[in-house]
Parts: structure tokens; C-alpha cells; sequence
């Protein structure tokens, strides 16, 4: 009877390690497989909306090894998020941190169905880039326009598809512009406030020349999208000669 109850006891332990009772609570969890290259799909649940509310939960795909930039430009193509009020939680690397604007794809612990969630800050609010190299205010402006010229290339890259569409989306990328146009433009602003020795005037002077790029980037994408201001651009057509006049009856005929 003894021997009996003993081998009922293993195998309610073997089924409890199988299963999972509380004491093995890793085993009902999937395999994580990281995802180090490649595209990586993710589940995105917008937080604040009612369980029940369309659109609360979508997929997408990282691309990893790209930029931050280009994960948010396509965040904000299916919400109308714009990139700079995104919050984003969920990555195993960063345990509970947000996303940064300037984070490396490649290190933040994606795998396969990774669950992210996504806040919408309010305006004036952002996440801060993460890699500043002092908390000077040369090297926070210098971080921002370095995070403003790789969402132009993930815009750049957007518009470059959308050209080819005529969809609703267009109206998207071309108020991304402008947001992003607003927030160079407040860059700039910034810049003209600081003052000091000769290597501040130098980093101004690199940091004018940089959004100032942003900003001539920002008018050629919506140049190629708008109808509009791709036609007021555009060289005028070539003149059409006038035809030469038909000779008169009886002119250059002999008498």
C-alpha cells in the first residue's frame, strides 16, 4: 500500500512539473526565441482603450537592426501617434523603461510575439534620447537633431512607397512634416539661445547646419507628395512653335 501511494505522489509531480502547479511557473510560458536580425513580430496594445474597443490590440513587425525611427514612423502610420509622443513599454531589455528615440534595436531582448504597450503622451511631453554624451545643453540639442535627422530618412523611405499610391495616407506623411518641420523649428530656437566660449559658437554653428538640412529634406518630401507643390516645382512645359500661314490664292503662280 505504501509502495502504491509513493508512486501516486511522483506521478503528481511529474504531471505538476508538466503542467505547471505554482511551483514550476516558467512552465507554462513559451519558448522565447530572441530575434537578432531580421523582422521580429510583435503584439502592440494601445493603452487606455476599453478591452472591447477595435484597434486596442494590432501586429506588426520590427525590423531589427533599423532604427527607432523607422519602428515609430510605422506606429504612427496605423494610430496617428506622432513618433515624439509615443510611449512605448514592454521591451525585456529595458525592464519597464520606455523606449528611446536613439535605442538599438539589436539590444532590446526582442522575440517572437513580443507584447509591447503603447501610451500617447501628451503634447509637449516626450521621451528624451538616451545618449547624451554630458547633460550639457550642446550635447542634448546635438542628441535631438541626430534623432530628427533619422526620422527624416524613415520619412524619406515612407514617402518614397506612398509616391507610387493615391490613398489617404498621403494626408498622414504630409502632417508628419509638418509636426516634424514645428519641432526643428523649435530645435533652432533652442540653438539661438546658447552662448559661450569659441567651441559653443562652433557646435551652434554645426547644429544650424544640421537642422537647417532637416528642414530642406522636409520640403522635398512634401514637394513629391503634394499635387500641388509638385506642379508649382516643376519646370514650365516647352513652347509650342506657332504653324506658318498658309500662302494666299494665286501668290508665287505665273500670270
Amino acid at each position: 500500500m505504501n509502495s502504491f501511494f509513493k508512486k501516486a505522489e511522483e506521478m503528481r509531480d511529474k504531471v505538476a512539473a508538466f503542467i505547471g502547479d505554482g511551483a514550476t511557473p516558467t512552465s507554462r510560458e513559451p519558448k522565447r526565441i530572441p530575434v537578432k536580425e531580421g523582422y521580429c513580430e510583435v503584439m502592440v496594445t494601445i493603452h487606455g482603450m476599453p478591452k472591447d474597443s477595435p484597434g486596442r490590440m494590432f501586429q506588426m513587425y520590427i525590423d531589427v537592426g533599423a532604427t527607432v525611427a523607422a519602428f515609430q514612423t510605422q506606429v504612427y502610420m496605423l494610430t496617428t501617434f506622432q513618433p515624439s509622443r509615443q510611449r512605448i513599454t514592454g521591451f525585456p531589455a529595458l525592464e519597464g523603461a520606455p523606449l528611446a528615440p536613439d535605442a538599438d534595436t539589436r539590444k532590446l531582448g526582442l522575440y517572437k510575439g513580443c507584447s509591447l504597450l503603447l501610451e500617447h503622451l501628451p503634447p509637449g511631453q516626450e521621451v528624451p534620447p538616451a545618449n547624451c554624451l554630458t547633460t550639457h545643453a550642446v550635447d542634448k540639442i546635438a542628441a535631438q537633431a541626430g534623432v530628427a535627422g533619422e526620422r527624416v530618412d524613415a520619412l524619406e523611405a515612407l514617402a518614397l512607397v506612398q509616391s507610387n499610391k493615391h490613398s489617404g495616407s498621403h494626408d498622414r506623411v504630409l502632417k508628419l512634416c509638418m509636426f516634424y518641420e514645428e519641432a526643428t523649428m523649435k530645435l533652432l530656437l533652442k540653438v539661438d539661445e546658447l552662448d559661450g566660449e569659441t567651441a559653443i559658437r562652433a557646435a551652434r554653428k554645426v547644429l544650424v547646419s544640421k537642422l537647417n538640412l532637416v528642414l530642406d529634406r522636409l520640403e522635398k518630401i512634401k514637394a513629391s507628395l503634394s499635387p500641388a507643390a509638385a506642379a508649382a516645382s516643376a519646370p514650365p512645359p516647352p513652347a509650342v512653335p506657332e504653324a506658318a500661314p498658309a500662302p494666299e490664292a494665286g501668290v508665287g503662280e505665273d500670270a
